[in-house]
């Protein structure tokens, strides 16, 4: 074979070679972009990141498998499967080196999940956790959640105090937060005045019944039972996630209560009870074992006070069920 044939061939082989490897670079890029764009989609839609800036923090890089499993945990939460949320929580590690954006991005979604599944002091860790440096507002709303519900009710409202986004998301987001907790505490003249503050369009789709029913709190707060019930109902209608349906049974079951339905109210808590999805609600259980009482039907209460623990341990219900639990047993009940 002439020399310049050998020279050809060698020349052809590393062209080859390179098309090659520039076909796997692409196809890698490719991948990783169609990903982010997924995953920016989500952001958008939970109107907290934009697809731009996930796609310019996390190009040049391999896509973090932390980011596709907290994705597919905050998917199998809506739709109610916590056990295998868990199991995809539990296996995700804090990829290195930590990208701020990105981080935050799955941060938030494991904060958000944790408090589905009742792990609020784990929700409060997670921050720590990734190093995040900058504040994230979102994620300190979700993080007041994680407080009320563990009962620590002025540290939650205080954790959301002097936010430095004031995005049209962040401003809803503080005020339902607050005007439901200042309901809770019996405040339905300053949970009013908060909920006033607050915009249904700037929530995302898939939260959006949450503006109804912080409304429905605001109005049982007020005495209006009526009203209260036709939030709810509305809240219902635009419920998306799992947790929304499961979250209008107990709220529905409050009401009637208080309307003095006692019987549609066990129907509705039993309802909530049986529910696909079983992550925190302890107040809900607790409400429902207080209307079994009502009725004299003390050992079916001491069930259902009991199942708060179960399903709800931290929570500050799960403190009063205890208690509960204790008093009925010390009194043979």
């Amino acid at each position: 074979m002439e020399s310049v044939d050998v020279f050809k061939l060698v020349v052809g082989a590393w062209i080859f070679a390179g098309i090659v490897v520039l076909g796997i670079v692409l196809s890698d890029t490719v991948f990783v972009t169609s990903k982010l764009l997924h995953y920016g989609n989500f952001a958008r839609t939970r109107g907290w990141f934009s697809t731009s800036a996930l796609l310019m923090a996390g190009l040049g890089r391999s896509l973090p498998s932390a980011m596709v499993q907290a994705e597919t945990a905050m998917l199998l939460y809506y739709e109610g499967k916590l056990d295998e949320a868990s199991q995809e929580l539990d296996t995700i590690t804090v990829f290195e080196p930590p990208n701020e954006l990105v981080g935050a991005y799955v941060v938030n979604m494991l904060v958000c999940v944790d408090i589905a599944m009742g792990r609020y002091q784990l929700a409060l860790d997670r921050r720590k956790q990734w190093s995040l440096q900058a504040e994230h507002s979102i994620i300190r709303i979700n993080e007041a959640e994680a407080l009320a519900n563990l009962g620590r009710w002025d540290e939650s409202l205080e954790h959301v105090k002097g936010l430095l986004e004031t995005t049209e998301l962040v401003n809803t987001g503080t005020a339902l937060h607050n005007a439901w907790v200042l309901a809770m505490r019996n405040r339905p003249a300053a949970a009013r005045a908060e909920f006033a503050l607050a915009k249904e369009q700037d929530l995302p789709i898939d939260f959006r019944s949450e503006y109804h029913y912080a409304e429905a709190f605001v109005l049982f707060s007020e005495g209006d039972y009526p009203g209260a019930r036709h939030a709810t109902e509305r809240g219902r209608a635009l419920a998306i996630r799992a947790s929304s349906h499961r979250n209008a049974l107990f709220l529905l079951g409050r009401i009637a209560f208080q309307e003095g339905r006692l019987e549609e109210a066990l129907e509705h808590f039993e309802a909530g009870a049986r529910h696909v999805f079983r992550g925190q609600g302890g107040d809900g259980l607790l409400a429902w074992g207080d209307t079994l009482a009502s009725l004299g039907r003390h050992e079916q209460a001491v069930e259902a006070w009991k199942l708060v623990s179960v399903r709800d341990p931290e929570s500050y219900a799960a403190s009063i069920a205890r208690e509960r639990c204790g008093a009925s047993a010390a009194t043979g009940s």
